[in-house]
């Protein structure tokens, strides 16, 4: 399998994210990375699983709702998430909101049900067994791509 330029260098910035995200964020990352609250995880409708949600201080976008690049890795607990293009500081989850939006309501009037949101044409991601799986698979299947590419190109790891 050979790539294309193009792909050769898409690959390549997945696999610093992947490397990156696999040291963990330094203190001076997480500083400078943008915020993302009220997020989610997401299948894309061309199979990418990513995150949407509100960002703050957006390098490129400012202040938007948005979907992100390709997810490398999550850590909720920890509050950060790596994608193809950077470092994200997590804040509330879309959970969380829809929790506290829920326990109001059924405070205030008695309502039973909950919120749900969906980003149109996504496929939430509501188990983080399934979105760790998914990651792994995808890191897998990146460097098959890559290992494929170099031993077709003469290149050794």
């Amino acid at each position: 399998m050979k790539l294309t330029p193009s792909d050769r260098v898409w690959f390549d910035k997945v696999l610093r994210a992947i490397a990156a995200a696999e040291a963990g964020p330094s203190d001076a990352d997480l500083a400078q990375a943008p915020a993302l609250s009220d997020w989610k995880a997401a299948i894309s409708p061309d199979g990418h699983v990513m995150l949407w949600g509100e960002v703050t201080d957006h390098p490129v976008l400012g202040n938007a709702s948005i979907h992100t690049s390709q997810l490398i890795a999550i850590d909720p607990a920890a509050g950060w998430a790596r994608t193809a293009s950077r470092w994200y500081r997590l804040g509330r989850s879309i959970d969380a909101l829809e929790s506290e939006l829920a326990e109001s309501m059924n405070r205030k009037a008695k309502l039973a049900g909950s919120f749900q949101f969906a980003l149109p044409g996504f496929a939430n991601i509501n188990d983080p067994e399934l979105l760790q799986r998914l990651l792994t698979r995808y890191i897998a299947r990146v460097r098959g791509i890559d290992a494929a590419d170099r031993a077709a190109s003469g290149e050794e790891d």
